[in-house]
């Protein structure tokens, strides 16, 4: 419980200093105002989410989910787009803490299933892009290639509920926004949050 909150500390200020990356493109700068917010909710996902974990080598990969998540999810629902800079950043992280959880678990496997995974929810995405390139943008397609990966690392499981998952909050947060009456039939809707919230839970509760 401590090393969680500990985690959930750190993950809150590295998430505060990464939240500067939105910056780099004028179309998706955030509000100073939702820094310290979004990086609570950060170390408050990474505490949780590293306490319901029982192997230690995955609380890396838990934290990391938690920063990009909050940051990628908060950028999408305010500009709909998902910036390369903050994508890139998040895989070039990403794939070495699941070099290092292979090592220390020892489960070398894991790295074929991420690999798979991430091939095969890009597919999913960008088939699904070409067919309604109104509906799905490929910085959706991007992110689903680091959630693949993240997914398949954590298991069959843990990639189904991040695909199914991801498909499931989107449409209702499109449905949520209809009823709101904050848009129309032919409005389109930002799919990272709800994938991302996917992921999230998927790795956690699944993995």
């Amino acid at each position: 419980m401590v090393l969680a909150l500990a985690g959930g500390m750190v993950t809150a200020l590295i998430t505060y200093a990464v939240s500067r990356l939105a910056d780099r493109d004028p179309r998706t700068v955030l509000p100073p105002s939702w820094r310290l917010p979004l990086a609570l909710l950060a170390g408050l996902l990474a505490g949780a989410g590293c306490a319901a974990t029982g192997e230690w080598w995955n609380w890396p990969v838990v934290a990391v989910l938690a920063v990009f998540g909050v940051l990628l999810g908060a950028i999408d629902a305010r500009t709909k787009l998902l910036p390369n800079a903050v994508l890139l950043h998040f895989t070039a992280v990403t794939l070495p803490l699941l070099l290092l959880a292979a090592a220390a678990s020892g489960h070398w496997m894991g790295l074929l299933g991420a690999a798979t995974g991430a091939a095969g929810l890009f597919a999913v995405y960008f088939v699904l892009a070409l067919i309604s390139p109104a509906g799905m943008g490929m910085g959706d397609v991007k992110l689903a290639a680091v959630l693949g990966l993240i997914g398949g690392w954590a298991g069959a499981a843990a990639w189904m509920g991040t695909l199914l998952g991801g498909f499931l909050l989107g449409g209702l947060a499109g449905v949520a926004v209809l009823l709101a009456r904050r848009g129309s039939r032919g409005s389109t809707f930002p799919f990272g949050p709800g994938m991302l919230l996917a992921a999230f839970a998927s790795l956690v509760l699944l993995g």
